[in-house]
């Protein structure tokens, strides 16, 4: 289910920018605003809300599993310890800021590009 959810997520980030790369030669107007808008909380709520959560319900549900087949028994006990949980959040944090980040980069290098081009006045 992640991997659906992430690809969806990744073909709907990919092609939205290269629609808007087809079109560069037409200014924003407030309906293509509003679409992208909502398109951009979609895609963000997926990458910042959406994967996190499944990566969260995925490592709950096989983290049991998986330290069953270890051999090596510290790392058994690490699997099964509060520590677990605390480097769990810390990877699954890192990966939504990094989403975060990424989504705000993108949205300042988009707005250079239009405004280096002309299109947006004040």
């Amino acid at each position: 289910m992640l991997l659906i959810v992430a690809l969806t997520a990744l073909t709907v980030a990919i092609a939205l920018p290269l629609w808007w790369i087809v079109r560069s030669d037409r200014r924003l107007t407030w309906t293509t605003a509003t679409l992208m808008g909502m398109w951009l909380t979609v895609i963000g709520m997926l990458l910042i809300a959406e994967i996190p959560s499944r990566m969260l319900y995925w490592f709950d549900s096989t983290h049991t599993a998986l330290a069953e087949h270890i051999p090596i028994a510290p790392l058994a006990a690490f699997m099964e310890g509060d520590t677990y949980i605390i480097i769990r959040d810390i990877v699954v944090n890192t990966i939504q800021g990094a989403f975060f980040v990424l989504l705000f980069v993108l949205a300042y290098l988009w707005g250079e590009r239009q405004r280096k081009a002309g299109r947006f006045k004040a």
